[in-house]
């Protein structure tokens, strides 16, 4: 009898489960219609854009512009440049499949940037902008996917997935308007800038805004991103590019 109720028990446990995985399935599909749909999301898999903003780090406040380009599933490229006390710095990131070239530049010095922590984060924000492609989450070899309870995002209700990335083992909250099945926020645990400046873990949470229809996609111009609570950037987006492909030349990682 005891393992008839046991039985049972792992029935129904499991039920669950497959009630919260179609449940983040209509989730993910609302917000794949409200991005523009899956044909174009599935035809659309690069894009490029310049960028300008301001980020708040080790006690300043800096502006900076930049651009970034990616193309899915695991391409993505940033440039950023900014003034820090006088000098000029330079970031240059980019992920090509496994290769990763992370670069930074202050006047003349170049800086330390290739830990092994600092390449598997970018290697996640390959990962995550993929996922932010919305159709990719429907595939189960790239990722699985499970619903979380509704959250307010500035003061609208929103459905919230977890969706967990098996190409770098790492999971993102994703938070869909339950009015416009647009994302509005995403969260995960990154790196962020430490005491000294050292890489230091954060959970980091981007709200983004604004959003303009580009080749029948709808894309975010605005983005706020917090660390632990905290404003760290706001970044605006111009010249958006959405495209079929990038030449792989954009991509380039120094051997």
């Amino acid at each position: 009898m005891r393992h008839w109720f046991v039985s049972l028990a792992v029935v129904f446990a499991a039920a669950g489960v497959a009630a919260a995985d179609e449940k983040a399935e209509a989730i993910v599909k609302k917000g794949i219609e409200a991005h523009g749909g899956a044909d174009n999301l599935n035809k659309y898999k690069a894009a490029k854009f310049t960028m300008k903003g301001d980020l708040s780090v080790l006690g300043m406040n800096l502006d900076f512009t930049g651009d970034i380009a990616y193309s899915l599933p695991d391409r993505f490229r940033l440039n950023m440049t900014m003034d820090v006390m006088g000098m000029k710095m330079v970031i240059h990131q980019v992920v090509k499949g496994d290769k990763v070239k992370n670069s930074v530049k202050v006047g003349d010095t170049v800086v330390p940037a290739d830990s092994d922590k600092e390449k598997e984060e970018l290697k996640a924000a390959a990962a995550f902008q993929e996922a932010e492609q919305l159709t990719p989450l429907l595939d189960p070899k790239k990722f699985e996917i499970k619903a979380a309870d509704d959250e307010d995002v500035d003061g609208k209700k929103a459905a919230v997935i977890v969706a967990k990335a098996k190409a770098v083992d790492k999971e993102m909250k994703i938070c869909f308007d339950k009015t416009t099945g647009l994302i509005v926020k995403t969260a995960h645990k990154g790196l962020g800038p430490g005491e000294g400046g050292q890489p230091a873990e954060v959970y980091e949470e981007s709200y983004p805004s604004e959003y303009k229809k580009v080749n029948g996609l709808q894309m975010p111009t605005k983005v706020v991103i917090n660390h632990d609570g905290k404003k760290f950037m706001t970044m605006t987006a111009s010249d958006i590019e959405i495209l079929e492909k990038l030449d792989d030349k954009e991509f380039t990682v120094d051997d």
